[in-house]
């Protein structure tokens, strides 16, 4: 298998979500981002998505997408954050690893296409 920044971005930052979503059932608050079960199944099943795509193919396209996902998600916590809406129980923190993520995964998937 060919290594390009697109796999290694995916593999990356999919093996934090997966890490992060195993986590999230046993310790709360995770590095000061409280966490729920919903969340954690949503950060396993995009840890699961980043590198199945990494390791198969379609790394760069789902990096893209996921990363667009994730900036609207960002943008989406920072109005909902104190609001009845928030069923996730987004915070600062979350965001911020939102932001993170949603910037490395835009830069690999639309930046290095290769």
């Amino acid at each position: 298998m060919r290594s390009s920044p697109n796999r290694v971005v995916g593999l990356v930052v999919g093996g934090g979500f997966l890490v992060f979503g195993v986590l999230g059932f046993f310790v709360n608050p995770l590095l000061t981002v409280g966490v729920n079960p919903l969340q954690n199944v949503l950060h396993l099943a995009v840890g699961a998505a980043l590198i199945l795509c990494a390791l198969f193919g379609g790394a760069a396209r789902c990096n893209a997408i996921v990363g667009t996902v994730l900036l609207a998600v960002g943008i989406a916590g920072l109005f909902i954050i104190s609001s009845d809406v928030n069923v996730l129980g987004v915070n600062g923190a979350a965001n911020l690893l939102h932001f993170a993520s949603a910037a490395c995964l835009l830069a690999a998937g639309l930046g290095a296409r290769r």
